[in-house]
């Protein structure tokens, strides 16, 4: 990240107009901007992603709010001239929500650059954005049921806080904060405790599910109390395993007796179909024979010669026919 603070006092000899930081302890851009027109009460700010404007805020808070968060930068003459801003989470292009660099930016309504900086990772531009996502923030996991209390951890995907704001609640009832335990040094992992009370729990399915703060669902537990009626879906499940095991045995254990009995069915089908193969074969020569040209001209009523009956043909001696000559 590489900010650039406008309005230097040692540029301009006086003190600055509107300054800004990033305060990564609390995720957000603080800041003051006077207005540079004395007949304006207050100066509006921008935020600005990639060149979109994304927010704005009216720098009127009391700058000594923020004198611990501000401490380095030279406090200007109005005190209620200083701003908060924080990057909406409907603002984000999925462009954005990546491992690639954000440019960010602060301007005045005047359009001077008040911050520029470049936002490095995923991790950095959820830190600054109000109301992200827990799904993308955490991962949630169980271990089980250990001394009348669920045991889990809440991983931090992008390591964005070290102690994630979640709570726990069992059905339907009030949620309660989710308390940890133990941390990792690095903050990316999070262990948690959620004692079972037995005076809350109903007979029949449970549920203790870790939710973020606006109710999102992380994760859940199912806990079992009394004897587990099947529903509907898990009546088909077993239904649909027991065919199954049928079609396997069936297939697995056949009768090896009956195996000469089927060769003998397969035989009889293949002379069946040769069979008629053949008598199909000699209509169509029939067919063809009769198709010949000296069949054709036989007058109705004469004889065919035989198939291999060879037709008599006239002699070329002397213009007379054999039968002339006898």
């Amino acid at each position: 990240m590489t900010p650039s603070d406008a309005n230097d006092p040692a540029a301009i000899g006086a003190a600055p107009l509107a300054q800004a930081r990033i305060d990564w302890g609390r995720g957000r851009i603080i800041g003051f901007s006077v207005p540079g027109d004395d007949a304006l009460a207050f100066d509006v700010v921008q935020l600005w992603l990639d060149g979109r404007c994304v927010a704005s805020a009216v720098a009127n808070l009391s700058v000594f709010d923020f004198v611990r968060d501000l401490a380095g930068l030279n406090l200007p003459s109005r005190e209620h001239s200083a701003f908060e801003l924080r990057i909406p989470q409907a603002a984000l292009l999925p462009g954005q929500v990546g491992e690639g660099a954000v440019m960010l930016e602060v301007r005045s309504a005047r359009g001077t650059p008040v911050l520029e900086t470049t936002v490095q990772g995923l991790h950095e531009l959820l830190r600054l954005t109000d109301g992200a996502p827990v799904d993308l923030l955490y991962q949630v996991r169980f271990h089980g049921l250990t001394g009348g209390a669920v045991q889990g951890c809440v991983t931090n995907l992008h390591r964005v806080s070290q102690r994630p704001a979640l709570m726990a609640r069992l059905n339907d009832q009030n949620a309660e904060p989710l308390a940890f335990y133990e941390s990792a040094a690095d903050g990316s992992v999070h262990h948690f405790s959620i004692p079972v009370r037995i005076d809350r729990l109903v007979d029949g399915a449970n549920q203790i599910s870790v939710v973020g703060p606006d109710g999102q669902p992380l994760g859940s537990y199912p806990i079992q109390v009394g004897v587990a009626t099947l529903g509907d879906h898990d009546r088909k499940l077993a239904a649909l395993e027991a065919e199954v095991a049928f079609l396997k045995r069936l297939v697995l254990t056949q009768n090896p007796e009956a195996l000469p009995a089927r060769l003998a069915l397969l035989k009889s089908e293949i002379v069946n179909i040769c069979s008629e193969m053949l008598t199909l074969q000699r209509t169509n020569f029939e067919r063809e024979w009769l198709a010949r040209p000296e069949i054709a001209a036989l007058e109705p009523g004469q004889a065919a010669p035989a198939p291999g009956a060879r037709p008599a043909v006239a002699s070329a001696r002397g213009g007379q026919s054999a039968a002339t000559k006898a």
